[in-house]
């Protein structure tokens, strides 16, 4: 009966996208617009003030076209022993795949790589074993502190953080390679650039096996307009991309509670990893 409750719930978060997409239209385009309409705050300095929680997204969501239902998987049989509801998670992953528009631009002859690592990433996945996201993968902050000189990247998922000095020193050469990498900030007009370098080759940039080389780039962008906050990043690898990714920009809402602070994550517990004997994706 437990893998029958696991089941369940993986069914229940594969569904959670499209059923949330109900019910928001021209409403929240409206007041996405508003929030972005509202004056922006500014620190001494002059700079756009990005301090703040930040959560949401601030862009409408498509709505279900019309006689369209979400998915939601069940177990097929009572059998805990019946994996043909994995390979109906398997289908959905590659449905998923396959209706993402900004993939990775891997080299061709890096295509059945990627592919592998796809297929296997319960075994490969450094997320799926309570290692961090990195960077870019970890996506825009869900909050700002910003100081003279530094500006403080917290993040809600596994309590993460990350301090970028603006103070116009250079990258250090002597930094190690690591999850987060070695990152300076500059200001661009109102944007906030972050450059880093020196990421770790085990971190992903994504969960269908996008990996990365050692000398990967990431630039990441954060502009504030009115009450809404878009972050934006560029990613370089001339070793396995013919050309630089651009990801999806995300823009998020400023929590309008000015005592709102992040809750702690419980830590991330891997139990299942010793026990994978096969390629079906849990």
């Amino acid at each position: 009966m437990r893998k029958l409750f696991i089941v369940a719930g993986l069914a229940l978060v594969i569904a959670a996208p499209a059923l949330a997409q109900r019910g928001r239209g021209a409403g929240a385009a409206d007041t996405s617009a508003a929030a972005a309409s509202k004056p922006t705050p500014r620190t001494a300095d002059g700079h756009p003030d990005l301090s703040g929680v930040w959560a949401g997204s601030a862009e409408p969501v498509k709505a279900l076209a019309p006689g369209e239902s979400a998915r939601i998987l069940f177990p097929v049989r009572t059998n805990p022993d019946d994996k043909r509801i994995f390979d109906e998670m398997d289908r959905a992953a590659k449905e998923r795949q396959a209706a993402e528009p900004n993939k990775p631009p891997y080299k061709p002859e890096l295509a059945s790589k990627v592919q592998l690592l796809s297929d296997k990433r319960q075994f490969n996945d450094p997320s799926f074993y309570c290692k961090p996201l990195g960077v870019p993968r970890m996506g825009p902050p869900s909050q700002v502190v910003q100081t003279p000189g530094l500006v403080v990247l917290l993040y809600q998922g596994r309590n993460t953080f990350r301090a970028i000095p603006t103070d116009g020193r250079a990258h250090n050469e002597d930094a190690d390679w690591t999850w987060m990498g070695d990152s300076v900030g500059r200001w661009d007009g109102d944007t906030l650039v972050i450059d880093t370098t020196k990421l770790i080759e085990d971190s992903w940039l994504g969960a269908d096996g996008w990996f990365h080389g050692p000398k990967v780039h990431v630039v990441e962008r954060l502009g504030r307009r009115g009450d809404t906050l878009t972050w934006s990043a560029t990613v370089e690898d001339p070793g396995v991309f013919t050309k630089p990714w651009e990801m999806t920009p995300r823009t998020m809402r400023l929590n309008a509670n000015p005592k709102a602070l992040l809750e702690e994550d419980p830590p991330c517990l891997e139990q299942d990893g010793p026990h994978i004997v096969t390629d079906d994706h849990h």
